[in-house]
Formats: C-alpha cells, sequence, structure tokens
C-alpha cells in the first residue's frame, strides 16, 4: 500500500507558486499518495491535522514557519502519526535543530522515505500552552514583541537581528526567583529563557552544549547584563569552556517556576504570552518527527 500523506500549507510562507511542483516531482517518482490542505488563519493546520490523523493518512507535512510546524505538532502530539517539517518560514529553527534540510525537495524526501527515522521530541508545556522551542522572558520577550509580522516580511530573518539592537535599548534588568525541581535561586538579569531546543538558527550552534530536544529535560538560562563580559560568557558557553557565572547562568531540569519583579513580557515559540509568573514543565517524547536515518 502506498504512503499517504496530508500536507499543510501555510500561503504567507515562502513562494507558494513553487511548492506543489517541487513537491509532486518528489513524490509522484516514489508513488506516494499525497493531498494538500490550505491553512487561511490561526488554528486550521491543528484542526485540519486532527482531520488527517482521523482518516488515516501516515504523515502529516507542515510547510510554513516555526507557526504552522507548532500547529501541526499540537494535532500529531502523543500518537502514532509522525509529522514531517517542511521549512517555509522566517527561522525554521526545528528543522535547524533535527538536521532537516532548506531544501524543499530535500525536505520531502524525508517525508516520504521509508529508512527516514521518527524521533520522539519532548515538548514544554506552560498551562494549556505548548512550546517546541523555547518560552523566554526580558530582553528575549522583548525583541520577539518588536519583531513584529510587518517588519519579518520586510526583513526576513535579520527581523529578530533588527529587533534585538532596538531591545537592548530598552530592557532592564529584574530580580528573578527561579524553583527548579524545588531548589530555589535568587538572581538579577537581563534575560531568561526556557530551552527544550538549543538551536538559535545556525546549525551545530547552541546557547549550552547540553541542550537536547529529546533528553527529557528544560534548559534554563539566564544573561546577566547586556555587557561584553556576558557575551563572552554567553559564547564560552558554546564551546567546551565554563562560562562565568556571574554573567551568564544555567539550570536544567523537568520543573521550572519563574517570578520576577517587575512582572515582565514572555514569549512562547514566537508568540506573546502574557506577563510572568510562569510555570513550564517538560513532556518526554511526546512528538514523533521524522528525520533523516542516523
Amino acid at each position: 500500500m502506498s504512503k499517504r500523506i496530508q500536507v499543510m500549507i501555510n500561503p504567507a510562507s515562502g513562494q507558494p507558486d513553487t511548492i506543489l511542483n517541487k513537491l509532486n516531482v518528489v513524490f509522484r517518482e516514489v508513488g506516494v499518495k499525497w493531498d494538500v490542505s490550505i491553512t487561511q488563519k490561526s488554528g486550521d493546520a491543528a484542526r485540519l491535522t486532527r482531520e488527517a490523523v482521523a482518516d488515516g493518512v501516515d504523515v502529516v507535512a507542515a510547510y510554513g514557519g516555526d507557526g504552522t510546524v507548532m500547529e501541526v505538532a499540537h494535532g500529531v502530539m502523543g500518537g502514532n502519526v509522525p509529522m514531517a517539517i517542511l521549512p517555509g518560514g522566517t527561522a525554521n529553527l526545528m528543522s535547524v535543530e533535527l538536521g532537516i534540510p532548506k531544501d524543499l525537495s530535500g525536505a520531502a524526501q524525508i517525508a516520504c522515505d521509508n529508512d527516514s527515522i521518527i524521533r520522539k521530541v519532548d515538548m514544554g508545556q506552560v498551562g494549556e500552552r505548548y512550546f517546541m522551542l523555547r518560552v523566554g522572558m526580558g530582553f528575549a520577550g522583548e525583541k520577539v514583541k518588536l519583531a513584529d509580522r510587518e517588519m519579518k516580511d520586510r526583513y526576513g530573518i535579520m527581523a529578530y537581528t533588527i529587533a534585538g539592537l532596538k531591545a537592548l535599548k530598552t530592557t532592564q534588568k529584574a530580580y528573578y526567583q527561579l524553583t527548579i525541581d524545588g531548589e530555589q535561586i535568587e538572581t538579577e538579569g537581563l534575560s531568561c529563557l526556557i530551552d527544550n531546543a538549543g538551536n538559535i538558527g545556525i546549525a551545530g550552534m547552541a546557547p549550552a552544549k547540553k541542550i537536547s530536544v529529546s533528553d527529557g529535560l528544560l534548559d534554563v538560562i539566564l544573561i546577566r547584563d547586556a555587557g561584553f563580559s556576558s557575551f563572552v560568557a554567553t559564547a564560552a558557553s558554546m564551546t567546551d569552556r565554563k562560562p562565568d557565572p556571574s554573567h551568564f547562568q544555567y539550570w536544567q531540569g523537568r520543573e521550572i517556576s519563574i517570578v520576577t519583579d517587575p512582572p515582565l513580557d514572555i514569549q512562547g515559540d514566537g508568540e506573546m504570552w502574557g506577563k510572568t509568573p510562569i510555570l513550564a514543565k517538560v513532556i518526554p517524547g511526546i512528538l514523533p518527527i521524522l528525520t533523516r536515518k542516523a
């Protein structure tokens, strides 16, 4: 029996006039049966994914940015039908994390190749919301808040750099009270991240070497200030050198509570999620994603 693939396409991502032709070339060669669902508004991809899974498809593929990928993830998490990622948006951080090529044809080959493997990926949960990549506050929240749709449409991935430079001028230090698996920590900082994935958009680079999407842990990173020393400490954490804890702090845990003074804006996978306090926990191996054979 031929493999059935349902492709969720966000027409606001990439260049839709070339998508179908490229997919048809790859899928036709291996005899895949495939169909397309076009999303029109937020929530469509998650709903259509659940419908496709109920209809018995073998794979649900997401074409779009991290937002589209996250919605499809909502539709397949906890089940046996894997998702495939077809990068088409501004950042596509999860695809970089998993070694999925930016090239659409190469990504489509992973979706239909019988030798592809299913990687069980962790997700983070905050209340009723889930995240694949990270939640951030302080500078990390301000940067995403400033990188609105107009800026991303105009500058692409550079929108985050531009927004980051603006956020550095306005973000102030805050007092953080963290509880990580029961251990309490009090500190000050400019920014705090709760990471599930380590990727920052560049293959092989992560703010801490230990970060993995499949280790059953969340990673907490706190940047103390915007000075050169904090930059050096963060850069050191990407290598085998031990960073200076007076500028960069790092922990791992399964449940993380953060209270700040003053309350800070929170971003989750590129969407604004209100303000602190926040309680996040990891859900190990809940998300099946197709990746290349190791």
